[in-house]
């Protein structure tokens, strides 16, 4: 049987033991988000990291004009491919509508294919379209390949043939979606690119002829054409306005 002395020497080093092990947990915890945080101090001030669109090797990236919380001002500056460091601008990334900061409706947005290649597009209200795809080597843009005229071509020729001939006197546009999250709209897949489209011209279900098209297929990134296509056009229909 343990006596009262012994008791209380038994408590006092378990105390003792306790202080040790129980700082260790709390140290890993505040270590680990320094220990991920990235700098970039060869970056302009103007700019920051997409860490969403930086290479497999941490070599390239996408930057993105830094935003004003204050103003709300689009800076209007472009998105830029970049090589971090030793930093080089690779490739200035074509505007299209909207604003180029993060997140913004506009901005660029990156896939990589190893650390050779990477398909680049901008993101759009409902969809994303611009697709453009680079090669790098030693450094550099050696190839670019427009994919999106491509594809547009396709929509065109049918809202064309079957929309605007039918109802000449409607607003000539359509709009590209992608907000289905079970579908990938551009995915590597070896030397192709995999392109699911969609397109309809009242994304936002308003009354009246109602337009919808859909293209799956293979782009060819050594021949630089597709592959295969599939084009789906959809019935046209009138929907009515919600009574």
């Amino acid at each position: 049987m343990i006596g009262p002395e012994h008791m209380k020497s038994l408590i006092v080093l378990a105390a003792l033991l306790m202080s040790f092990v129980s700082p260790i947990p709390a140290q890993e915890e505040s270590a680990s988000p320094a220990a991920e945080k990235k700098s970039y101090p060869e970056v302009p001030k103007e700019y920051e990291v997409g860490e969403g669109t930086v290479s497999p090797d941490g070599r390239f990236a996408i930057l993105y004009p830094v935003r004003n919380e204050d103003s709300n001002e689009d800076p209007g500056l472009p998105n830029l491919l970049v090589r971090l460091k030793p930093y080089a601008v690779l490739q200035e990334i074509e505007p299209g509508d909207g604003v180029t900061w993060k997140g913004g409706r506009g901005a660029a947005d990156a896939k990589w294919n190893g650390n050779d290649w990477v398909a680049v597009w901008h993101h759009r209200k409902w969809g994303d379209e611009d697709l453009v795809v680079y090669q790098i080597a030693n450094d550099k843009i050696i190839r670019e390949e427009k994919i999106w005229p491509d594809v547009v071509k396709y929509f065109d020729r049918d809202w064309q043939r079957r929309y605007l001939k039918k109802y000449p006197k409607e607003k000539d546009s359509y709009t590209f979606r992608a907000d289905n999250p079970d579908v990938v709209t551009f995915e590597f897949k070896d030397h192709k690119l995999s392109l699911n489209i969609f397109a309809e011209n009242r994304p936002n279900l308003a009354p009246g002829p109602q337009w919808s098209a859909e293209l799956h297929g293979i782009w060819d990134l050594d021949k630089a054409k597709f592959d295969k296509v599939d084009f789906k056009p959809g019935e046209i229909s009138i929907r009515k306005p919600e009574e």
